[in-house]
């Protein structure tokens, strides 16, 4: 299966719009956490009082973490995808 076609799947599974220019960043922001938490992500990428989410040797916490990075960059248009292409950290992200 080609990554486009993944990625349609995946939007289209979560009737969320990537976030573009122009977007409702507040109806984005809720519908990204609605999924996350859908997804037992949630807990990991907001973890408060820390500024990351992956210093820690619990592979099931990185793997989550992973996911959850993932998600969040095809919740993102091209535009705001470059701007956060190198962090790979989602809870900074």
């Amino acid at each position: 299966m080609s990554t486009c076609t993944s990625e349609h799947k995946i939007l289209a599974a979560t009737s969320i719009r990537p976030l573009a220019r122009g977007s409702d960043y507040g109806e984005w922001r809720l519908a990204v956490i609605d999924i996350l938490a859908e997804k037992d992500y949630w807990e990991i990428v907001s973890k408060s009082g820390t500024n990351t989410c992956t210093d820690t040797d619990d592979a099931d916490t990185k793997g989550k973490a992973a996911k959850a990075r993932g998600l969040l960059g095809r919740l993102m248009d091209s535009n705001h995808l470059e701007l956060y292409a190198t962090e790979r950290d989602p809870c900074k992200l």
